[in-house]
């Protein structure tokens, strides 16, 4: 027997079995997550509403799936994975997300053993598909994590408008976040509540602020909930220093569109010299089809198609780097 096709074979059965289980997991936390839906729309009652990652009140459990859960419980990484999942919205246990990335790798691994004839080729490409696939979930939760900061940034100056008006009115700081947090959306809205039922069950104000300050993973946010615990400690006009805190946060807005305006034509660049290779391969491609089929029939040429793709990988995110200036 062809040890390839044997490899290939384990890796798209390994790939099922763990795919099946991811799929079977979520459907029973989806059902789950349904119930509680309808309880909490019966009895309005914010008791049932499960704790969350990061809470100062919730013991972390990472997931239990082939048993990964209880192996990963109570390591450093796991935990910081957990957060990071919830941090990206997405619904997944660190068991859960671990079989996902193995799956994927497995699946590319498989994928190119089946499709390449040549053995040495398709050991290196399938190896590097594989390193491909087991890091794309972790990529996909990093952007997802990015775009829940900025929607949550986007929305804190509105937040801290309401809860400043509702400081300057009379109501207390509890009152003034539940009133924000009713007239906001997600992610902000739900980032509030989970703070408030903190509290409710008996965290501290200061405690509670600042386990959502590391749930939201956001640098204004921070800057805020300092605020807010310097002044319960030294007093002060809260609602002033809100206000102070939002006016600021306007200006690194300001300061941010025009530092963006100013790099547009620099980012552009990035992307053009990102392009360019591609472009030129595919015009050759199309033009002279026979010298290129020489880079994907050959083991040498695949060889120099996977180290141009990484090399144009780390150009493109050395760029990208240069360009992300802070405020």
């Amino acid at each position: 027997m062809d040890p390839l096709a044997l490899a290939a074979a384990v890796a798209v059965l390994v790939t099922t079995v763990l795919g099946m289980l991811v799929l079977s997991s979520v459907a029973t936390a989806t059902a789950g997550n349904t119930a509680r839906q309808r309880l909490q729309g019966l009895f309005g009652a914010s008791v049932l509403e499960q704790p969350t990652v990061g809470s100062a009140l919730r013991e972390q459990k990472p997931g239990d799936l082939l048993g990964m859960g209880q192996s990963l419980l109570g390591r450093e990484w796991a935990a910081k994975t957990a957060m990071n999942l919830d941090q990206a919205d997405m619904h997944l246990r660190v068991g859960e997300y671990v079989a996902l990335r193995i799956g994927c790798g497995l699946f590319l691994f498989a994928v190119a053993l089946m499709l390449i004839p040549s053995r040495p080729a398709a050991m290196v490409i399938g190896s590097a598909l594989g390193v491909v696939g087991y890091l794309a979930p972790a990529f996909l939760v990093r952007i997802r994590k990015e775009r829940r900061s900025n929607k949550l940034e986007g929305q804190l100056e509105e937040a801290l408008t309401l809860v400043s008006s509702s400081l300057k009115a009379g109501f207390g700081l509890l009152q003034s976040l539940d009133q924000a947090a009713q007239q906001i959306k997600h992610p902000l809205a739900t980032e509030l509540k989970r703070a408030i039922h903190d509290i409710n069950v008996g965290s501290s104000m200061e405690e509670a602020l600042l386990t959502l300050s590391q749930r939201a993973n956001s640098y204004d946010l921070e800057i805020v909930i300092t605020a807010v615990i310097i002044q319960r400690t030294v007093g002060g006009n809260l609602g002033e220093i809100l206000n102070n805190v939002a006016h600021t946060m306007r200006e690194r807005g300001r300061i941010r569109g025009q530092i963006r305006s100013l790099t547009s034509q620099q980012r552009m660049t990035g992307y053009i010299l990102a392009a360019l290779p591609i472009a030129i391969a595919g015009i050759l491609f199309l033009v002279a089809g026979d010298y290129m089929m020489p880079l994907f029939t050959t083991v040498a040429g695949q060889v120099l198609l996977v180290a141009a793709g990484t090399i144009e990988l780390i150009g493109a995110l050395v760029i990208k780097r240069i360009l992300a200036i802070e405020v």
